[in-house]
């Protein structure tokens, strides 16, 4: 059995998705999280010198995108075939460009007023733009109700929900969504997942 370290900073972020993944399939692993202040110490010795990374077996592997298809690989995540697979890079890449402009809303943006009208237009623009396409891409596998492909969980939704996390309720941003509300809820409920959900430390991102 090999020997699992995921390495990140105290929050969800890019590293979220691989805990997930980790989680669902059962493997254990160390959850190394670095405080901001502790960081600098620590990046010298870091693959690239950034966050996050994942170790196994102590060789360290970079980039979160590269370390997620190689999760989904080893553990029959990532579709049956080459169109299934397809599918699936083209979902995480639709929450990509969907989550990072909220991102730099929110972290780059430090004017309260300049938020409030970023958040408007990505609202009325951004997200109606990504998620109506990708509820339908949902409904294409079993009229919405299971999941993006086949009949269990692939990478793809793991990494919505994810993604989907960092949409706070009051903002409403999945409300016009009723399938994919559903798949985010049928996500927590995995019990692997919900396991490791009710363990986890509690941050804001």
């Amino acid at each position: 059995m090999p020997s699992y370290k995921v390495v990140y900073f105290n929050s969800r972020g890019r590293a979220e998705p691989i805990r997930l993944m980790l989680a669902h399939v059962g493997q254990k692993f160390e959850d190394v999280r670095y405080t901001h202040e502790e960081w600098p110490q620590h990046k010298a010795g870091a693959p690239l010198q950034q966050l996050p990374y994942l170790e196994v077996d102590g060789k360290a592997m970079p980039q979160s995108r590269a370390v997620l298809g190689f999760l989904a690989r080893e553990y029959g995540l990532n579709g049956a075939n080459n169109e299934e697979t397809t599918k699936i890079d083209i979902i995480i890449a639709i929450m990509e460009d969907l989550t990072e402009p909220l991102a730099k809303i929110f972290f780059q943006e430090k004017d309260p007023a300049k938020q409030k009208e970023l958040f408007a237009v990505y609202q009325a623009e951004t997200v109606p733009k990504f998620l109506g396409p990708l509820e339908h891409m949902l409904k294409e596998n079993k009229g919405g109700d299971g999941y993006f492909i086949g009949s269990k969980i692939s990478s793809a939704d793991i990494y919505f929900f994810a993604c989907a996390e960092f949409f706070k309720e009051e903002q409403g941003i999945l409300k016009k969504y009723p399938k994919l509300t559903a798949l985010k809820e049928r996500i927590a409920k995995d019990q692997k997942i919900a396991t490791y959900l009710a363990k986890r430390p509690k941050t804001e991102w």
